[in-house]
């Protein structure tokens, strides 16, 4: 719907010329930063608005861009008012952007307020209560859709014109009048060619944010082909997908690489690169992408990581685009779920979940590891269902699972008043992780947290089912990602048994009294992070900042968790691990007790993996540990890779048994150090930290030492364990 309001003339611009603006304008795409830096990105996005502002307007004034509220308090203090200001608009930066946006209204009213992003309901009704609940007051304007067009033309109008009072005129720029009617005009068309975009790391507009603290961002192509009800890029705005042309992206990339080549060999910056594409290796570009990030390898040694989501479909096209850079892009199956009544549900029916799959799971020829993501409480789920598609997944081979509690995004689908009652989704708010602090602006004291709302309850999986199914994402964290307990799922596998099977077996066993309790807080801190009315919670949060800040509140439950569990719980978890592989193989007949080669091979394995955990969390941590080694686990998982047959453990025996020590190398310790100074030694700072680090590039390295038997003795005479 669109409302009309005082005509105004259409201002005249001559092709030839750019309109002189003369308002001083900023842009803020603000991070939380008491904790830890909360969105570690680059502000890519705002720094294509003021791109796009300067190619289509002769701006008396730069843009000024902020990440950090700081600088932007800063800046008020010495420079302020601008004429206009813009937010950008997300989950992790909301709440924290209107009380800026609020405090700068009180204090200079002329100032133009303008907010964009994705964090805006799709519906008219929905959006005129959300400008009256949280943006009344606060803002001007609402740039709805993609905002490198709109913004420039909203300069253009404001300054020719002088005035606020251009309600309704430029498309896709919403604002409420003063009688509470919303004007909302439909956003405007899609930019066809990303590249018409200048590119602000190109026009030095990033620079100043190569602080070795924030990760490059950039972002070849925009929009998604799929429908996902869960995510705001599946409405039908978003379904065309614009493309940057090749040589901008490897300007880009080599400009990048210059960048952090120095910030990286002074150990000052972390060795990533985001990439926000929706679907990265899906289409034939991507491949000559990954060929320019090889060449950045090569010259800058940079990038290490580069986190992207992967394309769900074009099996071969993506996996041929990764080859070129072995090792640096985990490859998705992100199937959210494998149950054919929720993929239904959530508008997945376009994307086939096996051929998906298929795409990650032929990574390991591409020299890439794997990763799927799993939503808990989908429309339609269970607990049966949730627990299924684990198995499944964890069946297939995955590297590593993500599991995730369903959000609801105000810009998704999913999120409107219709959809929630036709599916049942009953919902509760919570504290967003490390988005919370507390600020002096302009002499006040600035306080704001930001909430998420999730869904914990669907007419199949009751708020019991739902907490039962967090313990078992817990423990999967815990005990399977990350090869944790490689020993024993290749142990495991040659006896066709089902990881799955076994972390159920991990939760019916006695626990020991370190993993009881930290099981038993992960249950009530589950319980305790959820508030019914959203008003109440945010009341709270912001009179409580200081326990957030600190940790003792809103931590991320399984990052954390999965921490404690790896160290105040991890001898109880090492011998937990053991115990319920051998029952599990007792179970199915394999010959366990009484010193049986098997049982010696779960049990060696076991205390391994403990030992190449054990402190790795410390700045201090002693120099070798070590343990009698009696078979060679090298030889022993080299051959499960390859799928030989290693069901016979008397293959990989040492004829004479040797000492093994455990070490972090430099390397290492320069690595966790970056990290750690950064985010911290508590255990949602190393939780964070395992979000970004592959564990198996921080566990301790082993070696051998001098003396032992490095052959394995020749089959004895023991009878086989099956």
């Amino acid at each position: 719907m669109t409302a009309s309001s005082v005509p105004l003339p259409t201002p005249t611009v001559r092709p030839a010329s750019r309109p002189r603006i003369t308002l001083k304008t900023w842009l803020a795409d603000l991070t939380y930063t008491q904790q830890t830096i909360s969105a570690e990105t680059m502000p890519q996005a705002i720094g294509g608005l003021a791109t796009y502002a300067a190619t289509k307007l002769d701006l008396a004034h730069p843009i000024r861009l902020f990440k950090y509220p700081e600088a932007l308090a800063a800046a008020l203090d010495a420079d302020g008012p601008p004429d206009v200001i813009g937010f950008s608009h997300y989950i992790w930066n909301s709440h924290l952007s209107l009380a800026f946006a609020e405090l700068i209204k009180k204090r200079f009213p002329e100032t133009i307020v303008v907010f964009g992003g994705p964090h805006y309901p799709l519906r008219l009704p929905d959006q005129t209560d959300f400008w009256h609940e949280r943006l009344a007051g606060k803002a001007d304007f609402y740039v709805d859709g993609e905002g490198e067009p709109a913004f420039a033309e909203l300069l253009h109008t404001l300054n020719e014109f002088a005035c606020t009072d251009v309600r309704g005129y430029v498309p896709g720029v919403h604002s409420l009048a003063n009688d509470g009617t919303l004007h909302a005009p439909p956003p405007r068309l899609r930019i066809h060619d990303l590249s018409s975009v200048p590119s602000p790391y190109l026009s030095g507009r990033m620079d100043e944010f190569f602080d070795g603290k924030l990760v490059p961002t950039v972002q070849t192509n925009r929009g998604c082909p799929f429908k996902c009800t869960f995510c705001q890029e599946g409405t039908q705005y978003f379904q065309r997908v614009a493309k940057k042309h090749e040589q901008q992206i490897r300007d880009e990339l080599h400009y990048i690489g210059r960048h952090m080549k120095p910030l990286l060999e002074a150990g000052s910056a972390r060795n990533e690169l985001l990439i926000t594409d929706s679907n990265f290796g899906m289409f034939p570009g991507d491949h000559e992408t990954c060929r320019v990030l090889a060449e950045c390898q090569q010259l800058y040694g940079w990038p290490r990581v580069v986190n992207v989501t992967t394309g769900k479909n074009q099996r071969d096209r993506v996996l041929s685009a990764v080859a070129q850079v072995p090792g640096t892009i985990s490859l998705s199956g992100a199937v959210q779920s494998l149950d054919p009544d929720v993929l239904r549900r959530i508008a997945r029916s376009n994307i086939d979940a096996d051929k998906l799959m298929e795409i990650a799971l032929a990574a390991a020829d591409a020299g890439a590891g794997t990763y799927s993501e799993v939503i808990l409480a989908l429309p339609g789920d269970s607990k049966a269902k949730h627990l299924g598609t684990l198995r499944q997944l964890v069946d297939a081979g995955f590297d590593r699972l993500n599991m995730f509690q369903l959000t609801l995004l105000p810009g998704s689908e999913m999120c409107t008043e219709e959809y929630r009652r036709k599916h049942g989704l009953v919902t509760r708010w919570r504290v967003i992780p490390r988005c919370y602090g507390t600020y002096t602006v302009l002499g006040e004291e600035l306080r704001a947290a930001e909430l998420d709302e999730v869904c914990v309850t669907v007419p199949d999986m009751p708020y019991e089912d739902y907490r039962e199914c967090r313990v078992m994402d817990l423990l999967l964290a815990s005990l399977y990602n990350g090869d944790v307990f490689a020993v024993l799922l290749a142990i495991l596998r040659a006896h066709q048994i089902s990881p799955m099977t076994w972390l159920e077996r991990v939760r019916t066993l006695p626990h020991g009294s370190a993993l009881t309790a930290v099981l038993k807080e992960f249950g009530v801190e589950t319980d305790n992070q959820l508030w019914e009315e959203r008003e109440r919670l945010l009341s709270y949060a912001t009179e409580n900042i200081d326990q957030y800040v600190d940790g003792h509140l809103g931590n991320n439950l399984l990052y954390t968790y999965r921490t404690r569990i790896l160290s105040e719980a991890l001898e109880n978890t090492a011998d937990l691990a053991a115990r319920a592989c051998l029952a599990v193989l007792r179970d199915i007949g394999v010959g366990v007790g009484g010193g049986t080669q098997v049982e010696a091979l779960v049990r060696e394995g076991a205390d391994y993996h403990r030992l190449t955990l054990s402190e790795i969390f410390r700045t201090d941590p002693p120099e070798a540990l070590r343990q009698t080694a009696r078979f060679d686990l090298d030889a022993f998982l080299a051959a499960a890779r390859r799928r030989e047959n290693v069901r016979d453990p008397r293959r990989f025996r040492y004829a004479e048994a040797g000492v093994r020590e455990f070490v972090l190398t430099g390397d290492q310790q320069r690595t966790l150090g970056t990290y750690l100074g950064q985010f911290g030694t508590t255990p949602w700072g190393v939780g964070r930290l395992l979000t970004k680090v592959r564990l198996p590039d921080i566990v301790r390295q082993v070696r051998m030492s001098p003396g032992p038997g490095s052959a394995p003795a020749p089959a004895g005479t023991e009878a086989p364990t099956t």
